[in-house]
């Protein structure tokens, strides 16, 4: 993606320490990652077309009917996440590393006369949420304070509504905001050092039931249906200090001076959605491959809960004494997202008994996204999307090599995802260079290893102001190492 926390703590303008869902949380949860299994991702992730083993079941089940034997994959996956951000002429590096159960399933042909009719079910992790960040430097024109302080004009609000508000409002509530002149101000309003460590992690698993039915001479139908299941986790500690000692005592105020504000804020979200993928394969035995796939929409229920704890911190009063204030606020929420059809195409070649080359294009209109709620806010959202996102074109290509005295096959191939914003330039396009391997171990077993190295560009904005949309804004360069292995028996 090319935009990261622009939306997730977008809430953070506002005057309640509210969790609330932006066109960002939705594209979250309809991309797709680099693939199942141990050969496609090795190869460019070029499946449409290539598939021939129990990974089909997640890219193009219409593959299955190539398999004529009993099938069981076990696979594991391992990624690098890692960041180069700046921040305000400061950068600074961070790197996390994750590692899942990439896929385990089994493949079940029925015996036949004529054609193939073959069934498979199993699981596959198709998404990896896994990200990081540390960024800090000196802010002179805004403060998060700033951000979560609304100028408020309190005698348009009822009493209860001046109360709510109010006593909700973090900096309210920590002394570095007051009521002046019946608006609510913050006393804190930039020239102060910003720093920040992001977390998010999780991911979304399918638990998938599909099969395939040669419908022609060489011409396969194949169908899978796909329980759709995740978590989504969200860890923010960003903090402000007066690191130049250029907050001053406020006059009447018994607090020393402004030191230090921190907020933590957490979300933990759970997913689960449906949905369906059809493919149709054409072969010509030892020519080529055609693919061809269309993948439904996914229904997506999320439900988040989430919290925010600050702390500020006062120099020493009058007294030599250090105050000390916190606040905590809690809650959850839920709400629908329908995530976009996609289209997908894709054709492998066999030049030689030795040498196979293949690609894949897959077509998603992003603009389909849509929030499934009567809530005006996310009405608005919807209406957004249309103007902020694209469709594109995600473009793959591979090779594979057999050395086939050796029972080893070698792989290589790229993969182009474009960036899902309108008028994104070029730099912020997600590339992948591939290679892989595949070793048969003997008649029965084989053991294939792919890794994937991808780079891009994005940028974080850690909250907004009215007039300021990039009041604090983190530029970040994006490498990521991916290696999936998977372990396969046919008997």
């Amino acid at each position: 993606m090319s935009r990261i926390g622009l939306c997730i703590l977008a809430s953070i303008a506002l005057a309640f320490p509210l969790q609330a869902q932006f066109a960002e949380d939705a594209l979250r949860f309809s991309q797709y990652g680099l693939g199942v299994g141990g050969r496609s991702p090795g190869m460019g992730n070029v499946s449409i077309g290539a598939a021939n083993d129990f990974s089909a079941l997640f890219s193009n089940p219409g593959g299955l009917a190539l398999i004529r034997d009993f099938e069981i994959s076990v696979g594991l996956s391992y990624l690098g996440y890692n960041n180069d951000a700046t921040f305000l002429a400061s950068s600074m590096s961070s790197a996390k590393n994750f590692s899942n159960l990439n896929n385990l399933g089994f493949v079940y042909p029925i015996p036949t006369s004529r054609g193939s009719l073959t069934f498979a079910f199993g699981f596959g992790r198709i998404t990896n949420f896994g990200t990081t960040a540390e960024f800090k430097g000196f802010n002179p024109t805004s403060s998060i304070i700033l951000a979560k302080t609304p100028g408020t004009n309190l005698n348009f609000l009822s009493s209860n509504e001046r109360k709510n508000l109010l006593d909700n409002n973090i900096p309210y509530q920590l002394f570095l905001a007051d009521t002046i002149n019946g608006k609510l101000v913050s006393l804190v309003k930039g020239n102060v050092q910003q720093s920040a460590i992001v977390r998010e992690g999780g991911g979304i698993n399918h638990w998938s039931f599909g099969g395939a039915i040669d419908i022609a001479r060489d011409v396969a139908l194949g169908a899978s249906l796909n329980i759709v299941s995740g978590r989504y986790s969200y860890d923010r500690e960003f903090s402000e200090d007066d690191a130049r000692n250029l907050y001053q005592r406020l006059p009447g105020e018994s607090l020393g001076r402004f030191d230090h504000f921190s907020l933590v804020s957490i979300i933990n979200g759970e997913l689960n959605g449906v949905n369906g993928l059809f493919g149709l394969m054409y072969r010509r035995a030892g020519k080529f491959q055609l693919g061809l796939t269309v993948r439904t929409p996914t229904s997506m229920s999320i439900t988040e809960t989430f919290s925010d704890e600050a702390q500020s911190r006062f120099d020493p009063n009058a007294n030599g004494t250090v105050d000390r204030f916190n606040v905590s606020f809690d809650g959850k929420t839920e709400y629908r997202v329908i995530t976009p059809p996609m289209f997908g195409a894709g054709i492998s070649i066999r030049l030689r008994d030795w040498l196979m080359v293949g690609g894949d294009a897959e077509y998603i209109d992003w603009t389909q996204i849509e929030f499934d709620s009567s809530n005006p806010d996310l009405l608005a959202e919807n209406r957004l999307i249309q103007r902020l996102f694209r469709p594109t074109t995600n473009l793959r290509g591979g090779i594979e090599v057999s050395l086939w005295d050796q029972g080893v096959h070698l792989r290589g191939g790229v993969i182009w995802k474009p960036s899902a914003y309108e008028n994104d330039s070029p730099e912020f396009d997600q590339l992948y260079y591939t290679a892989g391997i595949g070793i048969q171990l003997d008649n029965r077993v084989t053991l294939n290893g792919a890794y994937a190295l991808g780079a891009w560009k994005t940028f974080r904005d850690n909250y907004s102001i009215a007039g300021i949309p990039s009041a604090s804004r983190t530029n970040e360069s994006i490498s990521t190492n991916n290696l999936n292995v998977t372990l396969t028996y046919r008997f």
